[in-house]
């Protein structure tokens, strides 16, 4: 694990502690994007993030396509809605959409075992090896110990090989008894989804998601940053941001390689909020959106949760996304974290609204700030609700 995730997940642990209540006082208007431009403004400002790309859709359409600030602090070039941005973790919702295409032809079953479709796979124990099923793998329920496995990635092994030695990645719990986010669980749900199309699982996301969507801008690998419009990566350093190399976890891509902009990731979720068409086009059924977003986990709150999350929202796992009840409404939401950016990804299926928050800084709660003004604005409550504190963990972040 490189020293940027260390601290990525010391400073994370440490805010953890600190978020564990929500408040809902007077009600706001019903436009999603009331205020929302001015407060991003002001928020880009108040968390030091040098860029961000946000995309609001709303009943069918796209409301609030736009860039904010700059790609690099070292050059001239703004952010637009059009900017590359790593999407780290939300890369996790494209490989669940991904899989969920091959299931709906028939050819993979979420609750089959994956010794089905991936005999060479073996787990730690007899278990693991005989029942571990694609949904175990997407809804985080495989055991492995939580945020460990990443430096699989760095060590030059091709995928086979990382495949090979998972049978001697030792779980914390047992199948199914407590969620634990793994990345490399993400890695194989990638390969069986990948073996069972016949293809890569880079060409099975571009191919089944990114041409019917008309997601021209988005990729599978990291090479999509070089050049041209987009971002590069940043952190704080004695209050100042700067560039800091990127991530590069392709091999284990499907756990979070994507790359994507503001634009392109409308598309997703107007897809999703359309109950699988885009266009007049089904990309999914109607039934396959659903089962992505049914909770098939339980989670404890854990240190990537802020408000509105809390205890009395609780938060569950689907397969690619996690959800939690905030007044009254079901929010699926998936955020994620890399050397130098930060994403976030939220619906609210009942509202047929949803936003996406790119940004180029990490340890930065900016996407959650947006996303909780942008949550109340939707759900008619004063949209500043939990800004304050918000604000005070990212100041101990720095």
């Amino acid at each position: 694990m490189t020293l940027m995730r260390r601290l990525v997940l010391i400073s994370f642990l440490a805010l953890a502690l600190l978020v564990r209540g929500q408040s809902a006082p007077a009600a706001a208007g019903d436009d999603p994007v009331a205020n929302l431009d001015a407060f991003i403004t002001k928020a880009l400002k108040d968390y030091q993030v040098p860029g961000a790309a946000i995309a609001v859709v709303q009943n069918g359409k796209a409301v609030l396509l736009k860039g904010y600030g700059v790609r690099d602090v070292t050059k001239a070039g703004a952010v637009d809605e059009n900017t590359i941005f790593q999407l780290a973790s939300v890369t996790k919702t494209l490989t669940g959409a991904a899989a969920a295409t091959v299931v709906d032809e028939g050819k993979l079953d979420w609750d089959k075992p994956i010794f089905n479709y991936l005999p060479e796979f073996v787990g730690y124990d007899p278990y693991m090896t005989r029942w571990l099923t694609e949904r175990d793998l997407l809804a985080q329920r495989t055991g492995w110990p939580a945020f460990t496995g990443d430096q699989l990635d760095s060590f030059g092994y091709d995928r086979s090989e990382i495949l090979r030695r998972l049978r001697f990645f030792k779980p914390r719990y047992s199948l199914r008894e407590v969620a634990q986010y793994s990345n490399p669980g993400f890695f194989v749900a990638g390969e069986v989804a990948a073996r069972v199309s016949k293809q890569s699982w880079n060409d099975l996301v571009e191919k089944r998601l990114f041409a019917p969507l008309e997601m021209s801008r988005s990729g599978t690998v990291i090479k999509a940053l070089q050049g041209g419009n987009a971002t590069a990566a940043h952190a704080l350093f004695d209050e100042k941001p700067v560039v800091v190399e990127p991530s590069n976890l392709d091999v284990t891509g499907a756990a979070s390689s994507g790359t994507s902009t503001a634009a392109d990731m409308s598309k997703l979720m107007l897809m999703f909020l359309n109950k699988g068409t885009y266009k007049g086009k089904r990309v999914l059924k109607p039934e396959t959106i659903e089962e992505i977003f049914k909770r098939s986990m339980v989670s404890e709150i854990d240190f990537t949760d802020l408000p509105p999350i809390s205890d009395k929202t609780g938060f569950y796992y689907g397969l690619g996304v996690g959800s939690y009840d905030y007044l009254r409404e079901r929010i699926i939401e998936k955020s994620g974290a890399l050397a130098g950016v930060r994403t976030t990804l939220v619906l609210v299926p009942d509202k047929n609204a949803g936003i996406v928050v790119l940004a180029n800084l990490n340890l930065t709660a900016f996407p959650e700030a947006v996303r909780a003004y942008f949550l109340n604005q939707v759900l008619g409550i004063d949209p500043e609700t939990d800004q304050k504190q918000i604000l005070d963990i990212n100041q101990k972040l720095k």
